[in-house]
Order: C-alpha cells, then sequence, then structure tokens
C-alpha cells in the first residue's frame, strides 16, 4: 500500500490532510473525530485580534472602575495583548494534551506591537506550530502597496523573532507582488505558506439597506486560484506550501500534490458530508491514484506538474489563457 507520511513545517504527518481553521477544530470532542476520520492534523479555529482588544478593554473598565489605579497603569505600560483570551489559551492545552495529531494554533491579525506577547503565550500552551492568517484590507488610499506589504512583513518578523515553533502565514492572493512577498517572507524565517484565506465578503439587503454576513462554503471551482500559485511559488521559494480553498475530493487534494503542495487544507468538504466519509473518501481516492500510477510515496509525484510541456511553468501563467480566449472567438 502507497505511503502517505509527509512532512509540513517540520513536522511529521500520517498524511498531507490537514482540517484547516473552523469551528469543528476549535473543540476536542470534533477535533478527536477528524484525528479518528484520519486527518494529519488540524488548525485550531483562529483568535481574532479584535476578541483580544476587547477583553483587555473590558479588564481596563473593571480596573478603572475600582479605582485599582496602580494595576491600571502597569497594564496600559505592558503590551496590550499581554493578557489575551485565557479561553483560547486553555483551550489549545485541552486539544494538545487530547489529541495525537499535531495541532497548530492560528491567529487573525494586522497589527504586530499587538501580538508578539500573545504568541509567546500561544507556544507555552504547547502547541506545535503556529499559523498566521493575514486579514487586512489596505483601504487608506495613502498607503501604497509597498508599505502594506512592509507593514505584514513587519508583523511577521516580530512574531518569528519571539517564537521557537514553526510559523506558517495564510496569504491573500490580492498583493501586487504575489511572489515577491513570498520570497520575503521565506528570507524572514517563515516555514510555510498557507495560499489563501478567504475573505468574508459582505452583501447588501435591498430591503433593509443593511449589511448582511454570511459564510459561503466553498466551491470546488475555487480549487484553481490556490493550484496556479502553488505551482508558480513551488518553483521560487524553499518552504513549504499548503494549498487552502476548494479540496472537495481526492482529485482536488492530488491535484494540489501534483502542482508542489506540501499539505492540503480541507473545511468545508467537512460541512457538506459527514466529517468520517469525507476524510476516509479523500485519503482512499488519492491512495488508489497512487497504486494506479505507481507511486510508492508523495515524494515520488509531488510537484510533478509544477513544470509544463513549455519547460518554464508557463503553463500557469498566460500562455494557456492566450490559447483558450482564441478558442472562444
Amino acid at each position: 500500500m502507497p505511503s502517505l507520511a509527509t512532512t509540513y513545517l517540520g513536522l511529521s504527518l500520517k498524511n498531507p490532510l490537514i482540517a484547516s481553521s473552523c469551528p469543528l477544530t476549535s473543540r476536542l470532542e470534533t477535533a478527536r473525530k477528524l484525528e479518528a476520520a484520519g486527518v494529519g492534523a488540524i488548525v485550531v479555529r483562529s483568535i481574532f485580534e479584535e476578541q483580544i482588544r476587547e477583553e483587555v478593554a473590558n479588564m481596563y473598565d473593571a480596573l478603572a472602575e475600582s479605582g485599582s489605579s496602580a494595576a491600571l497603569d502597569y497594564l496600559r505600560a505592558d503590551l496590550p495583548m499581554r493578557l489575551g483570551p485565557e479561553k483560547y489559551i486553555e483551550n489549545l492545552k485541552a486539544l494538545r494534551k487530547g489529541l495525537k495529531i499535531p495541532v497548530i494554533a492560528s491567529v487573525n491579525c494586522i497589527a504586530p506591537d499587538q501580538w508578539v506577547s500573545f504568541a509567546r503565550k500561544i507556544e507555552r500552551a504547547g502547541v506545535d506550530a503556529l499559523e498566521l492568517n493575514v486579514y487586512d484590507i489596505p483601504e487608506d488610499p495613502g498607503e501604497d502597496s509597498a508599505a502594506v506589504e512592509t507593514r505584514h512583513a513587519a508583523l511577521v518578523s516580530a512574531i518569528q523573532a519571539e517564537v521557537s515553533i514553526p510559523v506558517a502565514v495564510k496569504l491573500s492572493p490580492y498583493y501586487a507582488g504575489l511572489a515577491n512577498v513570498a520570497l520575503r517572507l521565506q528570507r524572514l524565517g517563515v516555514r510555510g505558506l498557507v495560499l489563501f484565506n478567504r475573505f468574508l465578503q459582505p452583501d447588501i439587503d435591498i430591503e433593509t439597506q443593511k449589511l448582511v454576513y454570511r459564510v459561503h462554503l466553498s466551491h470546488p471551482d475555487d480549487l484553481r486560484l490556490p493550484l496556479r500559485w502553488v505551482a508558480i511559488l513551488r518553483n521560487l521559494v524553499g518552504c513549504d506550501l499548503a494549498l487552502s480553498s476548494g479540496v472537495h475530493d481526492a482529485d482536488a487534494a492530488i491535484k494540489a500534490l501534483l502542482a508542489g503542495a506540501n499539505a492540503v487544507y480541507c473545511c468545508s468538504v467537512l460541512y457538506r458530508q459527514p466529517t468520517g466519509s469525507a476524510v476516509g473518501e479523500i485519503l482512499k481516492g488519492i491512495e488508489a491514484w497512487m497504486e494506479r500510477h505507481g507511486h510508492a510515496t508523495l515524494e515520488a509525484f509531488r510537484g510533478q506538474m509544477r513544470e509544463t510541456a513549455l519547460g518554464d511553468g508557463r503553463g500557469f501563467e498566460r500562455a494557456h489563457y492566450v490559447r483558450l480566449v482564441g478558442q472562444a472567438e
């Protein structure tokens, strides 16, 4: 039987399928079901910068009302994130203690000065790695793309310098120079890049004239964008790459591996199908494909499709776009 064993962020995984950050990974009961189903690791549901700000603000208010001026001054002098939501830390400890597979913490952040201290607390919780989900909407017209990228690099650098566990960065596809950003982050010591995060896109209710927020599960066609960039970046960076979004079956996972992914994230399929059957079908499908094609290990075929018949990877760039547009006319 083919071996699905792999490494990601320096961690040994029994297979490349990782349950990405979602409510299913935030509770020990459901995380154990994911482990039993066969996932190689989990990424714990993200904690958001706003959650930590709110908790610290509430503590400020309580101390101010009690007249504890000395304690209040002490807190203000320290990093705002020094305390952080204790429930999140305790949950990380419980997950790490209750699971045998690697546990990757996730923080959703944009401000470097708010996260360094909290990252240390996450590391002390015993998790195996940390994923930074840089969810930022650069709406300031006075800030150009270079400034945005420098700000994000500063965030990553500050946290990278403070923790010893492996750090991965979950990127947006909207950088002006994505390849340059990826190379820059690798030079900072990042062990892996996750392609890509999915922004929550608000809608408008035309009757109430209010914004409406709904969580939309991914579609199989969402695979194509990260697939292209995994293939492109595989030729440029030496750090690990994980593909996230659009993985609903074994075929999608195999495509990700052929493009050069070290790990394959899944989430929406865990909600569309019973957790056990979804994971099992994907893993069995990968094994069956490997047997048909004579591959004993993932390394035997990982990244085979990062290059094309053109010899320079352009099949994932412009050449085929030009050909297809010509056919449509």
